[in-house]
């Protein structure tokens, strides 16, 4: 049995981070550097997604405090998101190859909506390239809704504009 934890990420995963996302998006990855200064930021949130396996879990599955840190199993996936007044962003969302077709990025996705929501936004945004089919998908799914396009935003494609509102 494997579990799955959404917790803050930690400064001390950043590296990691950052070198699952240059696999993913190669040369749209974001950098160390640019994690660490996005992690300064006021009003932004990165969260992790973890997979525990059932060593490490309760009975029920799930981590208990003794059990997991932020750290502990291995990365699945993150989202970064950042808010100001009543409009939030999605930064980036991202799975591990392995957590793929597992619900870790609607589990994601669902966490950022969230913390959105709780910091009083209205609307949720976010952009995504016009071939990552899957992701869009999802995002549809949820209920986004596309606005606009930005042409080739992304190397050989354009970067879809998306909004969600969540309240209001």
């Amino acid at each position: 049995m494997t579990s799955t934890t959404i917790a803050e990420l930690p400064w001390w995963d950043l590296a990691e981070v950052a070198d699952h996302d240059a696999a993913i998006f190669g040369p749209t990855a974001w950098t160390l550097g640019y994690y660490w200064s996005v992690k300064a930021q006021n009003g932004t949130v990165m969260l992790a997604a973890r997979s525990a396996s059932a060593g490490e879990t309760d009975v029920d599955g799930t981590a208990t405090d003794s059990e997991f840190t932020a750290s502990a199993g291995e990365l699945a996936g993150w989202i970064v998101m950042s808010g100001a007044g009543a409009e939030a962003d999605v930064m980036t969302i991202a799975t591990t190859e392995a957590a793929r077709g597992t619900g870790i990025g609607r589990a994601l996705l669902q966490a950022g909506i969230d913390w959105a929501k709780e910091r009083g936004s209205e609307v949720v945004h976010l952009e995504v390239d016009e071939r990552n089919a899957a992701a869009l998908g999802m995002y549809a799914s949820f209920g986004f809704e596309e606005w606009g396009r930005r042409p080739d935003y992304y190397p050989g494609a354009a970067g879809i504009l998306m909004r969600l509102r969540i309240g209001g």
